[in-house]
C-alpha cells in the first residue's frame, strides 16, 4: 500500500512537469546564480532574498540547486524534477513518523492525504527555494523525537545542523522551528547527561550561520544592520493580539484546512469538524508523547504569527510549509482513533476519501490541462521560433516580462539558446530584432508603452504567438 501511495505521488508530481514548469524571474535569477558558479566558479555566501528588506537566506538551497542543474546539464526541469523527489521523501517521512509516533495505519493514511493533496502537488512542481523545506523538517521531528523516545542525546546534533539548514530554505516559516525545539526542550525536562552533545548542537548549529556571517562582516554588518531595522525599527513584532486574531485565522484556515480541499467550504468545514472532534474525543492517544511534540510543532508558529507585522503584515500561504506535515500526521491520528473508539463512522471515512479523491484528481486534472501561468514550454518554443527565423544572420531580443526583471529569459538564452543553436543574441544593435512580451493584465499601459517605444526603434516583419507569448520581428531603424 505505501509503495502504491508513493508511486501515484511520484506520477502526480512528475507528469508534464517538461510540458508545464513555471520558469519565471525567482528562477531565472536563481539559474543565473548557478549558471556563474558551474561556469564562472563565483562562490556565494548567501541564498535568495527574503521578503525582508536586506536579509538574504543562506546559500544551501543555491547548492542544492547547483548540483542538480550540473547533473542536468543546465535543464530547469532536471532541477525541478530532483526537488520534485524530495517532495516524495517527504510523502515517505511523514508515513515513518506516523508510524513511529503512532501506528502504521495512520501512518499510511498520513502519506496518502499528503502525498493526493493537489494544492501540495503543484507546490512540490514549484521550482524554488520553500520546495525542499518538508523534507528536511521531517528529518528534524525525526531527530527530535528519537532523542525523546530513544534516550540518546546524540540525535540533537543532527537535529540542530538540519534545522540551520532549515533557516537557509525559508526563513519565515523556518524561524519559528526555534522556539517550538526549544519550548520541546525545556517541555521533555532531560537534562543532557554530556554537556559536550550540547556544545556540539550548538557549533552544528552555528555552522550554518557561518556563511551569512562571513558576508556580513565582509559587507560592514550590512546583514545585521537589516535585521536590527526588520526587528527594532520596523516593530515587527508587536502585542496586538486582538487586532490581528481574526485576520490571521482565517490565514491558517485556508493554509492548513485547504490543503485537503481547495475551493471546497463545505467540505474544509468537515475537515476542520474532523480535526477538532479527533483532538477532543481522542485527546489521550492523539497527544501521547510524540503527538505533543507534534502539537507544539504547529501551535509555536500559530502563535507567534498572531504578533508579527513585519514585511507590511503579509502572511503568505507558503510561510506554513513546514508545519503542514504535522497538522496532516495529527488529523490522520485523530480520524483514526475516532474511526477505532465509533465503528460506524468507518463509512463516513470511507466516503469522505472518496470525495478526496475525487475532487483532489479533478483540481488535477484541470492544473495538466490549463497549467498555471507562462510555461517553460512555451518560453522555448518562441526562442526556437527566433533562431529559426534568424537563420544565421545575428540578431538583437528585448523582453517585456511584468512586473520584474527578465531574468528568465537571459538564463534561457544562456542555456538553451547558445546550447542549441551554438549563439547568443548579439550584444551590440544589428538590423534584426526580436521583441517578445508577456501579458500585462494589471497594468496594461506599461506594456502599451514599451511597444510604442519598440514601434519607434523598428518596424514590424513578423508576428508569431505561442500560448500568451508574442513575438515580433523589427527591422532596426534606430541603430542608440
Amino acid at each position: 500500500m505505501l509503495g502504491i501511495i508513493l508511486a501515484f505521488s511520484a506520477f502526480f508530481r512528475l507528469y508534464r512537469l517538461n510540458q508545464l514548469l513555471g520558469f519565471w524571474y525567482d528562477q531565472g535569477r536563481d539559474a543565473l546564480v548557478i549558471w556563474d558558479l558551474l561556469h564562472y566558479h563565483k562562490f556565494f555566501l548567501i541564498g535568495p532574498v527574503t521578503g525582508i528588506d536586506g536579509v538574504f537566506l543562506g546559500p544551501f538551497y543555491y547548492y542544492l540547486l547547483a548540483l542538480l542543474y550540473w547533473l542536468g546539464r543546465g535543464s530547469p526541469v532536471f532541477a525541478a524534477a530532483g526537488l520534485v523527489w524530495l517532495t516524495v521523501g517527504a510523502v515517505f517521512l511523514v508515513y515513518f513518523l506516523a508510524r513511529k509516533i503512532y501506528n502504521g495505519k495512520v501512518g499510511l493514511l498520513a502519506a496518502f492525504l499528503y502525498g493526493f493533496s493537489s494544492t501540495l502537488v503543484v507546490f512540490s512542481r514549484w521550482l524554488s527555494n520553500p520546495e525542499p523545506l518538508p523534507f528536511f523538517t521531517l528529518l528534524v521531528l525525526l531527530c527530535l523525537y528519537f532523542w525523546m523516545e530513544k534516550r540518546q542525546d546524540w540525535f540533537l546534533v543532527p537535529a540542530a545542523f538540519i534545522l540551520g539548514l532549515c533557516l537557509q530554505l525559508e526563513a519565515a516559516s523556518a524561524v519559528f522551528f526555534l522556539p517550538a525545539a526549544v519550548i520541546f526542550l525545556f517541555w521533555q525536562r532531560r537534562i543532557v547527561r554530556r554537556p559536550v552533545i550540547l556544545l556540539l548542537a550548538l557549533l552544528a548549529f552555528s555552522i550554518t550561520l557561518l556563511p551569512q556571517m562571513i558576508f556580513n562582516w565582509r559587507h560592514d554588518g550590512i546583514l545585521f544592520a537589516a535585521f536590527k531595522k526588520f526587528l527594532v525599527t520596523d516593530r515587527s513584532f508587536r502585542f496586538s493580539f486582538v487586532q490581528t486574531l481574526k485576520d490571521r485565522c482565517l490565514i491558517y484556515y485556508d493554509a492548513f484546512v485547504g490543503k485537503f480541499f481547495a475551493g471546497h467550504k463545505f467540505f474544509k468545514m468537515t475537515v476542520l469538524a474532523l480535526f477538532s472532534a479527533g483532538l477532543w474525543f481522542s485527546r489521550q492517544k492523539v497527544l501521547n508523547q510524540g503527538g505533543k511534540l507534534l502539537a507544539i510543532w504547529l501551535l509555536t508558529p500559530l502563535v507567534c504569527f498572531l504578533f508579527y507585522h513585519g514585511n507590511h503584515g503579509y502572511v503568505w500561504d507558503y510561510y506554513f510549509t513546514g508545519y503542514i506535515p504535522a497538522f496532516v500526521i495529527l488529523f490522520s491520528a485523530g480520524v483514526f482513533y475516532l474511526m477505532k473508539k465509533w465503528r460506524f463512522l468507518g463509512l463516513f471515512l470511507a466516503i469522505f476519501l472518496l470525495f478526496f479523491v475525487f475532487l483532489n484528481l479533478r483540481e488535477l486534472r484541470n492544473y495538466y490541462v490549463a497549467g498555471m501561468g507562462i510555461s517553460l514550454r512555451a518560453q522555448l518554443k518562441a526562442i526556437d521560433w527566433i533562431y529559426t527565423d534568424a537563420g544565421s544572420e545575428e540578431f538583437n531580443v528585448d523582453v517585456y516580462v511584468p512586473p520584474q526583471i527578465y531574468f528568465a529569459y537571459s538564463y534561457l538564452f544562456h542555456w538553451y539558446g547558445a546550447g542549441r543553436y551554438g549563439r547568443e543574441p548579439a550584444t551590440v544593435p544589428v538590423k534584426n530584432l526580436y521583441t517578445l512580451a508577456e501579458p500585462d493584465g494589471e497594468h496594461p499601459q506599461f506594456l502599451a508603452q514599451w511597444l510604442a517605444r519598440q514601434d519607434r526603434i523598428g518596424k514590424i516583419v513578423k508576428n508569431y504567438s505561442w500560448g500568451d507569448i508574442t513575438v515580433q520581428k523589427r527591422e532596426r531603424q534606430i541603430y542608440e
